[in-house]
């Protein structure tokens, strides 16, 4: 759009009200693009991990399954739980596998400040 130059306060005004417009109208395509946005955002999801995986029947239908169950509360929890308690474990492993490289690094110094000690006394 072409910067106009406003010259008196008439002209002030109608630009004023162009913007405002203007705004209004960038507010409500935002708003679709949102819409758009919020109704697609799964199929869209599943489309990036797998290309053309979301318009195939198999995965409406079982698209259509893992809905249901995601509605009901029963199932919801149950896979909440189930998430949970795989990080747990996933945690928990971490956590071992961390805390025993630690603690063999530090063996294998002691060893070696051992070692460096027993070698240099003889």
């Amino acid at each position: 759009m072409a910067k106009v130059k406003v010259k008196d306060l008439a002209m002030l005004e109608q630009e004023i009200e162009r913007l405002k417009h203007r705004s209004r109208r960038l507010e409500e395509q935002l708003g679709n693009r949102i819409d758009h946005l919020k109704g697609n955002y799964k199929k869209m999801a599943v489309n990036s991990v797998v290309p053309g995986i979301a318009n195939s029947g198999a995965m409406g239908f079982l698209g259509g399954m893992a809905k249901t169950l995601w509605q009901s509360g029963s199932a919801k929890s149950m896979l909440t739980k189930a998430a949970l308690t795989a990080l747990e474990f996933i945690a928990v492993r971490f956590g071992i596998k961390l805390f025993n490289n630690i603690r063999s690094k530090r063996h294998r110094r002691k060893a070696e400040a051992r070692a460096k000690s027993a070698g240099g006394e003889e």
